[in-house]
């Protein structure tokens, strides 16, 4: 029984209850669990996936004043919960990049029986360090992927950029923050601690805020 419990997210639901709230104002399902593969430090590395509290994600994204003007970029998006967070508050479009196919798949199958179905997102298996983010204004970042990956993605970020707007990145348990501070296009705006939580409840993480010049 309990291997069949496993990875369902019951446990996340019950002891995050807030999190569940929103799901179920959504229509959505973003509970769920992914383990890493290969090691740190390998070039292909890749972060398990666990959700980010809808606190945080709401709290962010108005800290950087998301807006009706915004693409929002998820690299990593698992279920797709910071994409539907974003769309909620207003993004003009809400984009999950997501290496795992199953875990797009379910993101994508959230989306469809959303009530967000009529808003513009997209969900997209691929690869973060060759999907062309040029459009974005707004990237969000749970620590997906190792050093290698991300290096490649801000260079292409760099390379590609187009809009001329300012590009905001959210960068949550930034474990790699130099590699962002070595960019002289990009100014670090805020490096916040992270939120007290409860021993039962999800993890907490600190959160750096990086914007262009």
């Amino acid at each position: 029984m309990m291997n069949f419990l496993k990875g369902r997210g019951y446990k996340d639901r019950l002891f995050n209850p807030f999190d569940a709230i929103w799901d179920a104002r959504i229509g959505v399902q973003t509970f769920g669990y992914h383990p890493e593969t290969g090691n740190p430090g390998d070039d292909d590395w890749r972060v398990h996936y666990t959700p980010t509290p809808y606190s945080d994600i709401f709290r962010l994204l108005k800290l950087i004043n998301l807006n009706d003007d915004d693409t929002f970029i998820d690299f990593g998006c698992g279920m797709g919960r910071s994409v539907f967070a974003a769309s909620l508050m207003g993004a003009k479009r809400s984009i999950g990049v997501e290496i795992v196919p199953h875990l797009r798949d379910k993101a994508e199958e959230n989306y469809r029986g959303s009530k967000l179905a009529n808003k513009n997102i997209e969900f997209v298996n691929e690869n973060a360090d060759t999907y062309k983010a040029d459009k974005a204004t707004v990237i969000f970042m749970f620590h997906p992927f190792g050093e290698p990956t991300l290096r490649r993605v801000i260079g292409n970020i760099e390379r590609d950029r187009t809009s001329g707007s300012t590009l905001r990145i959210i960068y949550i348990n930034p474990i790699y923050d130099h590699v962002m501070a070595e960019r002289s296009w990009l100014k670090q705006t805020n490096r916040l601690p992270a939120p007290k939580s409860m021993p039962i409840s999800a993890p907490r993480y600190a959160a750096s805020l990086w914007q262009s010049c």
